[in-house]
């Protein structure tokens, strides 16, 4: 006699189904997924993992991270920090969280990156929590809130008083050409200053050219 799983038991089994899936394609085919995030400019790690997901080590010490954001190719939406600035203590964990409301009548699709500077502070700044790891996708008139949580290293130069974290939303069209896409980011990149964000990379000509080239080998 075949014995009858509790239904909730069964549901539970089916929900689970998908996320076991998802971990087992991730640590199977690493180089596949790094490959991905590469091409997409999207990413599922923290920037600066060993960083983000360290033990936290208080000094004493603080600095005030003041928290941007900008609006690229004209998207109708409202973008800011629940918090402007954030006196942070080095070694320690800190929070913020941004809101993005769609003012439009259409859904946007949007590639948010960040930018952290000074330079010298970017090897010891880890974000554990950053909505710059997916594309966005916003329904006309929805509202979101997208939680960050950061860390400085212990190592952060002690000349270091202030850090500027500043988000842009740059409008991408789905189906185009990741190719087209990451010239014309960059682009806008570039001439803003340097960017460190997870999965996104400034690619040299050469590199966009095999991109664009791939591409239109894969097409049907």
């Amino acid at each position: 006699m075949i014995a009858v799983q509790p239904r909730w038991k069964l549901a539970l089994l089916v929900a689970g189904l998908p996320v076991v899936m998802g971990l087992l394609a991730f640590f199977a085919m690493p180089r596949l997924y790094s490959l991905w995030c590469t091409l997409t400019g999207t990413g599922m790690n923290p920037n600066n993992a060993e960083l983000a997901v360290a033990a936290q080590a208080p000094t004493g010490r603080f600095v005030e991270v003041f928290f941007e954001s900008r609006i690229y190719d004209k998207l109708p939406v409202k973008f800011w920090s629940e918090q402007p600035s954030v006196q942070v203590e080095v070694g320690r964990e800190a929070f913020n969280t941004y809101y993005l409301e769609n003012t439009g009548s259409e859904p946007l699709h949007i590639r948010p990156i960040h930018q952290v500077s000074p330079i010298s502070a970017t090897p010891h700044f880890g974000m554990r929590l950053c909505f710059c790891f997916n594309d966005q996708v916003i329904l006309a008139g929805e509202k979101k809130a997208f939680p960050v949580a950061f860390t400085f290293s212990p190592k952060l130069d002690e000349r270091t008083s202030t850090v500027s974290v500043c988000y842009s939303l740059f409008s991408i069209r789905p189906g185009a050409p990741r190719s087209e896409d990451q010239l014309r980011i960059q682009k806008e990149v570039e001439a803003a200053g340097g960017v460190v964000s997870p999965g996104f990379r400034v690619m040299t000509e050469a590199e966009i050219e095999r991109l664009r080239q791939e591409e239109q080998k894969a097409k049907p």
